[in-house]
């Protein structure tokens, strides 16, 4: 088989079990609420960054709700790749409830997801819980 540069087949969707978790902890993520890069890395019990949250969601199964995923600011950051994008997941956000502060920006202080247990025990929230 030959593969286009940055072209990821069908067969090969899941990339090992750092993906895997990611995607499992999207998927606990409520209609109507938004969780940041940040807070879905801090739940993972692998040592991931927020960036490598953003390049799981990139290459994605249809089943999870990437759309739920801003940025540390509330921001959809997604745009940066393609702006229809950007524009679906405000779509579908606002289809779930969720406000907008801004075009771009979801209420984050409002629409937070905050899990009663953290699943998998060990790491705080990201650094801007603290803000």
């Amino acid at each position: 088989m030959v593969r286009e540069r940055g072209h990821i087949p069908k067969s090969e969707g899941v990339r090992g079990p750092c993906f895997a978790e990611i995607y499992s902890i999207v998927r606990r993520i409520p209609r109507g609420r938004v969780a940041s890069y940040g807070d879905v890395a801090a739940l993972c019990r692998s040592d991931v960054s927020p960036r490598v949250v953003g390049w799981a969601l990139a290459v994605c199964p249809p089943d999870v709700p990437w759309h739920r995923v801003v940025n540390c600011e509330g921001r959809l950051t997604i745009g940066r790749r393609a702006l229809w994008l950007q524009q679906l997941q405000r779509e579908r956000l606002c289809a779930e409830g969720v406000a907008f502060l801004a075009e771009d920006r979801v209420a984050l202080h409002e629409y937070r997801w905050r899990p009663r247990k953290r699943r998998f025990g060990g790491r705080r929230f990201a650094r801007e819980d603290s803000r």
